[in-house]
């Protein structure tokens, strides 16, 4: 894997810029924009995740993203707290709501770093709830929108894509989790996890028409959310455990970024 490309990936700069791009379909959908607030979450995913992996490292130093870890200690630790200066400088200007909102997912990942990742069946949950709060409401709250039933489905739904999305990493660290967690493929088994993947899938695209049909009737919205279930479903379908680490860090990852894509997309053609 080209060196500039795995820096991206293994630092998480790359899963931020997923998380990034979630919020800005958000912002696309209920056209309401908040720069502020995607900057925000850019840094606040990567310190997230880098805390979760610095704390981890030394438990288990031969797995190879660790092993990548220690030898970048420096310049990960370098940009980790560059970081919190820039998160506490953007949260300062945020209402309480999103506070408490901030602090509460914060708490949520430490607790998770330390301890909520033993818990049986909890870890997908816990990531898609986060992502999931983090990529809709934290807009809602900063751009003063009412949280009515449009959004509630909303949240729901993204709830369901993302569990959708994640399951393909539990399959793929099936060998390595059974030493030390309990997740859906360690109970389900690969093929049936997947299978729950695209239930989870199926889901979502039916809330998304429901939105079309009851809220919005914009057709480009729910053509984009179409082409993402397709784009989604393909690399859940294709998802095992004999793909490589790129398949899952970059193509299954890009889920995630593919709904604003095709929201821009048919935007244009439409």
């Amino acid at each position: 894997m080209n060196s500039i490309i795995n820096f991206f990936i293994s630092s998480y700069i790359y899963v931020s810029l997923c998380v990034v791009s979630l919020a800005l379909a958000t912002q696309y959908l209920l056209l309401s924009f908040n720069i502020q607030v995607l900057c925000f979450l850019f840094f606040a995913t990567f310190i997230s995740y880098n805390f979760q992996r610095l704390a981890s490292i030394y438990k288990n130093p031969e797995h190879s993203r660790n092993q990548w870890y220690i030898q970048n200690r420096l310049i990960i630790s370098a940009l980790f707290f560059l970081s919190v200066i820039i998160f506490f400088g953007l949260i300062y200007s945020f209402s309480v709501q999103s506070i408490f909102l901030v602090l509460g997912l914060s708490l949520l990942s430490l607790l998770y770093a330390v301890k909520l990742r033993d818990i049986p069946y909890l870890k997908i949950y816990l990531i898609a709830a986060s992502w999931c709060f983090s990529t809709i409401l934290l807009t809602v709250l900063e751009n003063k929108l009412t949280v009515d039933l449009e959004i509630i489905l909303s949240i729901i739904g993204r709830f369901f894509f993302l569990v959708a999305i994640t399951i393909p990493f539990d399959i793929r660290d099936l060998n390595f989790d059974k030493k030390r967690l309990k997740t859906l493929p360690i109970l389900f088994g690969a093929e049936r996890s997947k299978k729950i993947a695209l239930i989870m899938l199926l889901l979502f695209l039916i809330l998304e028409f429901f939105h079309y049909v009851v809220f919005s009737w914009e057709i480009n919205f729910f053509l984009a959310s179409l082409l993402c279930f397709g784009y989604t479903y393909y690399l859940i379908k294709k998802s095992g455990m004999d793909r490589n680490r790129f398949y899952y860090s970059f193509w299954v990852e890009s889920c995630s970024i593919s709904l604003v894509v095709f929201l821009i997309i048919t935007a244009i053609f439409l």
